[in-house]
């Protein structure tokens, strides 16, 4: 049986998240894309690898480097312009691969 090590919030960089939740949400981000998008995620994975890039900077792994505060800011302030442009790119590369699928496919009944 593996042992689960257990990291402190003390023991962490302040700030810092442990990886396998961001690595765990953007695992998950990318099966919604490729259920919703299909073959249409290419339009997005260069964005999603900027997202990833970016998470993976402001929250080093083990024995990563911390950036410094006015970095960790100017990296915060490009991660929310990708997200906003992912957002928008999605939006829209749904909207086509609904189109593709056809009248009432992708719609959600509460």
């Amino acid at each position: 049986m593996k042992e689960a090590i257990v990291t402190t919030q003390s023991e962490r960089a302040p700030g810092a998240l442990p990886q396998e939740p961001t690595a765990g949400l953007l695992s998950r981000l990318e099966q919604l894309i490729d259920t919703e998008l299909g073959p249409l995620r290419e339009g997005v994975e260069p964005l999603v690898d900027e997202l990833r890039a970016g998470l993976a900077a402001l929250y080093p792994s083990a024995g990563g480097r911390q950036l410094p505060p006015k970095e960790q800011e100017e990296q915060r302030a490009q991660l929310a312009q990708v997200l906003d442009t992912l957002e928008d790119v999605l939006e829209s590369l749904q909207r086509a691969a609904r189109r593709r699928m056809g009248p009432g496919a992708g719609t959600r009944r509460h």
